[in-house]
Parts: C-alpha cells; sequence; structure tokens
C-alpha cells in the first residue's frame, strides 16, 4: 500500500514539474515578445479613428456622432479609464464594443464601456465555455453575462460599416474588422515591423497554420487604407504593409 501511495506521489511530482517548466519557458518566451512589442502611444490618429495604449496593448475607437465604437478593451479599467481622459472621451459614450478575441489583455478592461453592447465571433465562444483552453486546460474568461456573436454578416451601427473577417489561429474565433471600408483593425492575427505584415509570435497562437492562412486572407483584401494591430501599431498604407507577401 506504501509503495503504491509512493509511485502516485512522485508521478504527481513528476507531472507538477513538467509543467512547471513548460510554464516557465513560456513565460519567458512571453517576456521576450512582450519586449519586442510597439504598441502606438494614446492619440487621435484621423478625424474619427483613436487609439488608447495600456501598458504593451492597443485598444481602438471610431467616432459615429456623439458616440464611439470600441474595438477591443485594454487590461485594466483604471488605465484605460486614465488614458480615455487625456483624449477626452466618457467611457459612457462607448456603446459598441467588438473583441478581437478574449484574451485578458484585449477584453480585461470590458467592464468599462457598461453601456456597450458586446460583439464577439461565435467561434470564440469555446474559448470561455471550457470547450477549447487557451493554453493547456487554462480557457479564457470575460466580464459579460451577455454578448451578440457574429460570423460575415455586415453589421450597421449608427453610421458605422463594420464587415466581420473570421481570422482563426490566434484563437479559434479570433476575428479582424474592416470599419467604413478603409479602417482594418487585426488583433493579433498579424504584426507590423518597419510598415510591412509580419506573423504573430507562433508560439501565443492556438494554431500557427490557421494563423498563417488568415494573414494570407488578410493580404488579398482590396480597398483597404489603414491597418490597425493590437500590439504593433497601425499602417496608413495597406498597399505598402502586404507587399513584402
Amino acid at each position: 500500500m506504501k509503495s503504491i501511495r509512493k509511485i502516485i506521489i512522485r508521478t504527481i511530482g513528476a507531472i507538477a514539474a513538467v509543467i512547471i517548466v513548460i510554464l516557465g519557458f513560456y513565460m519567458i518566451l512571453m517576456f521576450l515578445s512582450v519586449r519586442k512589442m510597439t504598441p502606438v502611444e494614446t492619440s487621435r490618429i484621423t478625424d474619427e479613428v483613436f487609439a488608447v495604449r495600456d501598458r504593451y496593448v492597443n485598444m481602438y475607437l471610431v467616432k459615429d456622432g456623439n458616440s464611439y465604437l470600441a474595438i477591443d478593451a485594454g487590461i485594466k479599467k483604471p488605465a484605460v479609464r486614465g488614458e480615455l481622459k487625456k483624449l477626452e472621451i466618457d467611457p459612457d459614450d462607448v456603446t459598441t464594443l467588438l473583441l478581437t478575441h478574449t484574451d485578458s489583455d484585449h477584453a480585461g478592461a470590458m467592464k468599462l464601456f457598461k453601456n456597450a453592447t458586446v460583439y464577439m465571433h461565435e467561434d470564440e465562444v469555446q474559448m470561455i465555455n471550457g470547450e477549447t483552453g487557451r493554453f493547456l486546460f487554462f480557457g479564457n474568461r470575460i466580464d459579460a453575462s451577455e454578448y451578440k456573436l457574429l460570423n460575415k454578416e455586415i453589421l450597421t451601427i449608427g453610421e458605422i460599416r463594420i464587415r466581420p473577417i473570421p481570422t482563426p489561429g490566434h484563437t479559434a474565433g479570433a476575428t479582424c474588422y474592416l470599419v467604413n471600408d478603409k479602417y482594418l483593425f487585426t488583433g493579433d492575427a498579424l504584426s507590423l515591423y518597419n510598415g510591412y505584415i509580419e506573423p504573430f509570435p507562433r508560439f501565443i497562437n492556438k494554431s500557427a497554420r490557421k494563423a498563417r492562412e488568415s494573414m494570407k486572407n488578410i493580404t488579398e483584401l482590396e480597398g483597404v487604407q489603414y491597418i490597425f494591430t493590437g500590439h504593433h501599431g497601425y499602417a496608413d498604407d495597406f498597399s505598402k504593409a502586404v507587399s513584402k507577401r
């Protein structure tokens, strides 16, 4: 009986050690990747588009009259609230929130936007209901009990036209949003280096293969002018950004 107990304890210890090593290696890679990220500072980019920086990530706002549409939500409520104050934007005026995906650095501060209707792709639900883990057996959580699900249908909200573009790979339901046919918000579907599109770090993606396919699909879009990323700022010449592909 004691020998069986020893075997069980040793087995559990070995499994725990392996998990700790994997987590440690992952954290090192994540730290190195974050150091390479280049989010743009909080600012007004065009007459209708604003960038908000929260540490190593950007969320964006599109103005529609007296209200705003947000793409992602940043990490922490106090930080995002402070950045919005610099832009003289009241979080209560954000009436729509589009999530590119549900990782905490993109959805962590979403409760700040208490008047916003939340949208995300239907395939992202598996990331928060326990069906699909984000890393090992860990899933995502979001501070919203209600949200609307999208696929590829065009949305019109106020004067804003939104085309969801499913880009699975980083997460199961990762989605880009083409707004008013010229502003492309990509979340973590890709990176930008020196104004050119590059793949997002593969070890952070759920499926590197699907992420590559999704990025290729993005480069084939027509009519886009601006491209906005979650961690690597933006480019105002989409044609140039994709010219290396």
